[in-house]
């Protein structure tokens, strides 16, 4: 998302030429690369890029609309040897815990299955709204086949900080997704797919916020994820470098 510009075969040789380990895709980029799996994981591995985990799988999901399906995902996933799947309540109406746990659990056995893990992103209005419901959800499926996709974005828009990330919470987190927002923001209508900061360039406590989920998973990879008109008006090279330098600014004040 942070280079959407980009292909899939164009965003793994920027990733390593900005020397980033793991690179995240959705199936819509796998299957618009116009090359086999087995091709792109090749060239991942010549890369020394890994994928992290396939983003955006919400048809299993209550109400939600149609989407790539969850046979897709594991398809990709198995194929680029990505270890996880981001599963989202994309567009989603406010759901019943009950009814969004049991989704998730079954989800999360089904994954397991072919050994992958589930990472659980929250958005406002949605059934997993916020921080604290992604992580009643895992305590209460209780499989470490599941984890929280910590995206500072929107735990900004809901309301959370460093606050939340007490007792369990850092733990229970299983992917970081980074950008900066200013207060400011909360007062004019939400837009979706802009706006994002860099990190470092906004008013979030992004250090207080990595900090202890970095100390409960010290190899975790910090994904950037800067969605704004800014960089996608840049040529992708240029998107990626903006990006990294900002992330890698952040992560030496550590």
């Amino acid at each position: 998302m942070t280079v959407r510009q980009a292909s899939l075969p164009e965003l793994i040789l920027l990733a390593a030429d900005q020397g980033f380990d793991t690179l995240t895709t959705t199936a819509a980029l796998v299957d618009q690369a116009g090359v086999s799996l087995e091709e792109l994981r090749k060239r991942c591995e010549d890369s020394g890029v890994a994928i992290g985990y396939i983003d955006g799988l919400h048809s299993p999901l209550p109400e939600t609309p149609t989407g790539v399906s969850e046979e897709r995902c594991y398809e990709i996933a198995e194929g680029l040897g990505a270890p996880a799947i981001n599963a989202v309540h994309l567009r989603g109406p406010s759901s019943p815990f009950s009814e969004m746990l049991d989704a998730l659990g079954a989800l999360t056995e089904r994954a397991a299955q072919r050994g992958l893990r589930i990472l659980i992103e929250f958005l406002p209005d949605t059934g997993i709204p916020d921080f604290p419901v992604a992580l009643e959800l895992v305590r209460q499926i209780d499989d470490d086949h599941i984890r929280v996709m910590l995206d500072t974005w929107h735990l900004a828009r809901t309301g959370g900080g460093p606050h939340q990330l007490i007792d369990d919470a850092p733990a229970l987190v299983g992917g970081l997704q980074v950008s900066d927002r200013c207060k400011v923001q909360d007062t004019v209508p939400y837009v979706r797919m802009s706006g994002r900061y860099l990190p470092g360039h906004g008013e979030v406590p992004l250090s207080e916020i990595l900090l202890p989920v970095l100390a409960a998973h010290p190899e975790l990879p910090v994904g950037v994820e800067v969605i704004n008109d800014e960089l996608l008006a840049m040529p992708a090279a240029e998107a990626a470098s903006t990006a990294a330098s900002a992330l890698r600014e952040l992560l030496q004040t550590f």
